[in-house]
């Protein structure tokens, strides 16, 4: 009994943080809090100044009830915009958390040589975000590594593209090249990464696709949206350091 209060509780919870009401249905919803917030106060001071227990119960009964709820409901739904909250979520994801994570730990913990510290270039489209990793200085454009995140919500892909491998015939055969790859490939299978064996062709690359289905609130939670940059920013961190040896 408890649990299955305890999931209705979090289905309410999760439909009023994706409820997106009109900006009439707001004000409405305002009216009515602000109306019992005054019936309230309005019975307690009656039965205040008159001295009747049973108004000042109801009184009170409203407030400490009705009150703390309202207020959570109004935070939840003016707090979140439905659809348009996870475009922006999503969109923060791959253009704020992610670029912040990969800096972060860029400028953590240097690379060798001793200052070596790779620039991003970051592109956004929608849910999908292209990202090339430069060397220092602005005299060469060519990536030490490229890859592209693909953000639908609930789950991820994570593209990896390689400019020179047209031959290669399974993904797998990639990460057994050096251990180095191999153990870039098991931290991330450990993480929930699926990797496809079958290579993608996108404009004369060749790219290898790891999926992974994400938490459903995986958006609407800063703490796993977090996570998610952080582990990403490692793994890239070995993937550069693999390529460069």
């Amino acid at each position: 009994m408890l649990q299955d209060n305890a999931r209705l509780s979090n289905d309410l919870i999760r439909w009023l943080k994706l409820l997106a009401l009109p900006r009439w249905a707001k004000v409405a919803l305002a009216i009515i809090m602000l109306f019992t917030l005054a019936n309230a106060l309005g019975l307690l001071v009656n039965g205040m100044l008159s001295r009747d227990k049973d108004a000042i119960a109801a009184g009170i009964t409203m407030m400490t009830v009705g009150l703390p709820v309202g207020l959570m409901v109004v935070a939840l739904v003016f707090g979140d915009g439905g659809l348009r909250r996870l475009k922006s979520l999503t969109h923060s994801v791959l253009n704020e958390d992610i670029p912040t994570a990969l800096h972060e730990n860029f400028n953590a913990r240097p690379f060798e040589p001793a200052g070596w510290i790779p620039r991003l270039h970051t592109r956004t489209n929608g849910c999908c975000a292209d990202y090339h990793v430069l060397p220092p200085g602005a005299e060469t454009k060519t990536a030490i590594l490229h890859f592209i995140v693909e953000l639908n919500v609930n789950k991820v892909n994570l593209v990896l593209l390689l400019p020179h491998a047209p031959d290669l015939e399974y993904a797998t055969a990639y990460f057994k090249r050096s251990s180095s790859l191999q153990s870039c490939l098991e931290g991330a299978q450990r993480e929930g990464y699926a990797l496809s064996d079958t290579p993608e062709h996108r404009s004369g690359m060749t790219g290898l696709v790891l999926t992974r289905t994400l938490h459903e609130d995986f958006l609407l939670d800063p703490a796993r949206r977090l996570y998610f940059a952080q582990d990403l920013a490692f793994f890239i961190r070995g993937m550069i350091e693999a390529h460069r040896g």
